[in-house]
């Protein structure tokens, strides 16, 4: 199995998440390689991320950070029907003019351009932030499908270990249900009492319950993988439990990875420069803002009374405007100080996230050697528990070993094999936790 997946596969199926959904075929058996495809598709999670860095995406642009002109449009027209009267002096003579239902329209339109020609260069690191931002979602999103990937790993697994204690389980159960109908045939020829039996079908009985159990805890297990697939919760299907194992960890070289490539670290940095960013765009509003702009307008009025009969205006217009800001009530100093303590925060913070990523990476690197460690202690177990049940198996054909006994061989060897599983897929989640760390899950 896989654990190194393509990150453009991973960034197109987040694409098409929201457009498509694909389920597990019941008639063939799921893989891990399969079951990630599929939740990078349906996982709900993995389409909130992606819907958040698509709207970052939407936000990164010169326009956004007011590096472009900006162009405005607007027209009018007024229209008034009144009684007029109006007295006029005209060389010490007066006269009086009376309209009745006098009408007087207005109409306006104008096109304006304005464009701010320096802020400090705030725009400008505006514009940074704005595509740090747009970094910063995008590692985001790859945390998010990485922490997915872990999921689906550990319900993937959770599925195999429960299915294969379910195969041991019914296993178990034939071996009961022939040493009870061994016991039942030698009880009718005289060679076994009634408490063969009884002992035989309590055996029986208790491995019945332990299929019911286990079966229980499969059909469960497939419910919660089915919830990080995003697929229908009642889809039931079986599973591809073989596994292997990745040999080329080197403990320098994990810490180096996880320094360089994890995405928590990543995501942390990213927010530092952001922080940085800031401090400069805070900086930028103490410096005078000096804008330009350029107007086209048209202007006319019509009258039926009064001496102006109409008027018309039209042309173009230009020009510039200086904004300083003398003083706010120290506001702009406060907000310098405060930015420049969130930058220097940041700064620490990503000192603490670099330790803990780097204890983590140590951490991880050592459980993943020693649960190898009990996978191969707990395989060399298994094949003693299976010898011995072998051997007591024959032995107690030829009636040379008693039912407790026998049982007893057959409990261990089941115990034994439960254990190799849980120790299998333990080993196979720490494996996936450690390329989470060392950003070498998605490449």
């Amino acid at each position: 199995m896989k654990t190194r997946i393509l990150y453009t596969i991973v960034l197109f199926l987040g694409v098409i998440g929201t457009q498509a959904q694909t389920v597990p075929d019941s008639s063939e058996q799921l893989t891990l390689q399969k079951a990630i495809e599929i939740a990078m598709v349906n996982n709900y999670d993995i389409k909130i991320a992606s819907a958040d860095r698509q709207k970052a995406k939407n936000n990164n642009s010169i326009g956004n950070a007011g590096l472009l002109p900006s162009v405005s449009i607007n027209g009018g027209a007024d229209y008034s029907s009144s009684d007029t009267e109006m007295e006029i002096n005209n060389g010490g003579n007066t006269s009086i003019i009376e309209a009745d239902g006098a009408v007087s329209t207005n109409y306006n339109a104008a096109a304006r351009v304005d464009y701010t020609l320096f802020d400090g260069f705030g725009n400008i690191y505006t514009y940074k932030k704005l595509k740090s931002s747009d970094n910063l979602q995008e590692t985001i999103f790859r945390q998010q499908t990485e922490t997915t990937i872990v999921q689906v790993a550990e319900q993937y697994y959770q599925v195999c270990r429960a299915q294969q204690n379910l195969h041991l389980a019914q296993e178990s159960m034939r071996i009961s249900r022939e040493r009870y109908q061994k016991a039942m045939d030698q009880k009718a020829y005289g060679q076994a009492n009634q408490l063969d039996v009884l002992n035989a079908e309590v055996d029986m009985n208790n491995d019945s319950t332990t299929v019911l159990q286990t079966e229980q805890t499969f059909i469960q297990s497939i419910k919660d993988l089915n919830l990080v697939l995003g697929v229908p919760i009642q889809n039931v299907y079986e599973v591809d439990n073989s596994i292997d194992y990745r040999d080329d960890f080197k403990a320098d070289v994990v810490i180096a990875d996880a320094l360089m490539n994890n995405a928590s670290l990543s995501a942390q940095q990213q927010q530092e420069k952001i922080s940085n960013l800031d401090v400069k765009i805070t900086d930028a509003n103490k410096y005078p803002t000096l804008s330009a702009y350029g107007q086209y307008s048209y202007n006319r009025t019509d009258n039926d009374a009064g001496q102006l009969l109409y008027n018309q205006t039209q042309g173009p217009k230009v020009g510039v405007s200086l904004n300083f800001n003398v003083f706010n009530g120290r506001q702009q100093r406060t907000k310098e100080k405060n930015a420049r303590l969130d930058y220097i925060s940041q700064q620490e913070r990503t000192m603490q996230v670099k330790s803990q990523v780097e204890r983590d990476a140590s951490n991880a690197y050592t459980d993943y050697i020693y649960k190898r460690r009990i996978v191969d202690l707990q395989e060399s177990s298994l094949e003693q528990a299976r010898l011995n049940f072998e051997q007591t198996q024959e032995m107690f054909q030829l009636g040379r070993v008693t039912s407790i006994e026998f049982r007893t061989a057959q409990q261990n060897l089941l115990n034994v094999a439960a254990q190799y599983n849980d120790a299998q897929y333990t080993a196979k989640v720490a494996e996936f936790y450690l390329l989470q760390l060392t950003g070498k899950l998605i490449q």
